[in-house]
């Protein structure tokens, strides 16, 4: 019989073991693996998987290549190396060490161009070591995303204006980008430079040694710390040989290494969407104590619990102590469509309709709507009735706007 192999239970699986459900038949319904698992690699739980179509970011890396990229940058177009050269200022070239180029250098001491003549002036760098750095970071675990820091973007596409979630307050989406902790390294270069005079050598140590210590690389993308701590001189004089000046240094930069390889899903540009809400306003009794006693008490409540200033469209089952009248009234509330009048007011040709014994009708049974949006309460200076007539009178300024003769002006309330 062959032996079988036991996957060792991930940190996940474990905790999720020591989770006591709610309820006992649906169980446990945290994390649920939507593939098999195998072993030396991490589990994939799809569920987690947010599409990336549409989007804009780019999966966030940060390699080698980047780094040798903004020391290149940085000799280029911020140090600019330059010697004067018969009253002429030449741009001193800078090449990457290939394997073959290095080792022409340090057999010869010099490097010469494809037909053998000698180049100067001249600056080679080649990378020479990675040390991993355990002062500033360490990872728990390379199959698993252990640490991780959270972007905030300022602009969510599906959070653009729109009438329904400006009336109904709702909250706008907060998008998060989630990228893992990177690998810190320490990062050791060889460069030489080469020029005809000391006196050129001398301009291009001067600038090296003042930009060391400093942040190098293009400011748009990635800057590392560098740090250059001696030079070391040595002039090539050689009977019947070209007169030469040398420079060798070592350069030590601080990095940090995100793959995008074999670990890319770590690597990349994770969705992480707030919770959006909507909230609807809804209109209840005057006070928040008497809301709470009145959905408590029963359907057979008595006509005094009725208070004067609700506007729902309460329906109430009939009972002994509520008489057909009454409940013919609180069922009652009808649409009517205003005319114009000026900037601040609007006329309903309808009157208001007659409360029965123990309620009262007034300005507070109807509810005011321009073009679909609501017109607050503290807004409105007074609502009267007269011949069949119904007047409103409003505050533009505690409204926001005022009425023009193309708006929508509808009343919604205890109208005949």
């Amino acid at each position: 019989m062959a032996n079988k192999i036991v996957r060792p239970t991930t940190r996940q699986e474990f905790m999720n073991k020591l989770v006591v459900p709610y309820d006992l038949q649906i169980g446990n319904t945290n994390e649920v693996y939507s593939e098999r698992a195998t072993i030396g690699l991490p589990e994939n739980n799809r569920s987690k998987e947010i599409s990336l179509r549409g989007d804009e970011d780019k999966n966030f890396s940060v390699g080698i290549k980047d780094i040798n990229e903004a020391i290149d940058y940085y000799f280029r177009n911020v140090l600019k190396l330059s010697v004067i050269q018969n009253n002429t200022r030449l741009a001193v070239p800078i090449i990457y060490g290939t394997p073959e180029n290095w080792a022409s250098v340090q057999a010869d001491g010099y490097y010469r161009d494809g037909a053998s003549k000698l180049m100067a002036p001249l600056f080679m760098y080649k990378r020479t070591s990675i040390a991993q750095n355990r002062n500033l970071g360490n990872k728990v675990d390379g199959n698993k995303a252990a640490t991780i820091q959270l972007f905030q973007k300022t602009f969510n596409k599906k959070d653009v204006y729109n009438n329904f979630n400006a009336l109904n307050s709702r909250a706008p989406k907060k998008e998060y980008i989630a990228v893992v902790t990177p690998d810190y390294v320490t990062l050791t270069y060889s460069c030489i430079i080469w020029t005809h005079f000391v006196e050129q050598m001398d301009k291009i140590i001067e600038s090296l040694n003042y930009s060391s210590r400093s942040y190098w690389g293009d400011p748009n993308k990635f800057q590392f710390y560098s740090d250059i701590s001696s030079f070391e001189d040595s002039t090539t004089l050689n009977v019947g040989e070209d007169r030469l000046v040398r420079t060798n240094f070592t350069l030590t930069l601080n990095g940090w290494l995100i793959p995008d390889s074999l670990n890319k899903y770590l690597s990349a540009v994770n969705r992480q969407i707030g919770v959006s809400q909507v909230v609807f306003g809804l209109e209840v009794e005057s006070t928040s104590e008497r809301f709470v006693a009145s959905t408590k008490s029963s359907t057979e409540r008595k006509l005094t619990n009725v208070i004067t200033t609700d506007s729902q469209n309460i329906v109430v089952n009939q009972t002994s102590n509520v008489s057909a009248e009454t409940l013919t009234y609180l069922n009652t509330n009808k649409q009517v469509t205003g005319t114009f009048v000026n900037a601040t007011t609007a006329t309903f040709a309808n009157g208001w309709l007659t409360a029965p014994a123990g309620l009262t009708t007034d300005q507070n049974s109807f509810t005011f709507f321009c073009n679909g949006q609501l017109v607050e309460k503290t807004a409105v200076v007074s609502f009267t009735e007269s011949g069949g007539v119904s007047t409103l009178v409003i505050n533009a300024s505690a409204l926001g706007f005022s009425f023009s003769s193309t708006d929508e002006i509808i009343a919604i309330g205890k109208f005949s």
